[in-house]
C-alpha cells in the first residue's frame, strides 16, 4: 500500500495516509518520515518523497551502427 501511495500522491493528509496504511496518525507520520517524507504539522499534510527511477538502457552493436550511419548521412 505504501508503494501505491508513493506513486499516486505528491501530497496527502496524515489522516488519509493513516487510513490507507491501517495505522494511527502518529505511527503513520513516523513511518513516512523514516521514508523521507516531509510533515507539515500546521496543515496536517505530508509531502511525498518520490524515489528515483533508474532504468538501464542497453544498446546493441546493430543499433549503434544504425545511429552512426544516420549521423554520418546527416553530416554529408
Amino acid at each position: 500500500m505504501f508503494q501505491l501511495l508513493l506513486s499516486a500522491y505528491s501530497t496527502i493528509s496524515i489522516q488519509d495516509t493513516a487510513h490507507f496504511l491501517g495505522m494511527n496518525e502518529d505511527d503513520a507520520a513516523n513511518y513516512v518520515m523514516q521514508q523521507g517524507w516531509i510533515v507539515d504539522p500546521a496543515s496536517g499534510m505530508l509531502t511525498v518523497k518520490k524515489q528515483l527511477i533508474v532504468t538501464e538502457q542497453k544498446l546493441d552493436s546493430s543499433k549503434l551502427q544504425r545511429l552512426t550511419e544516420y549521423v554520418f548521412h546527416l553530416e554529408h
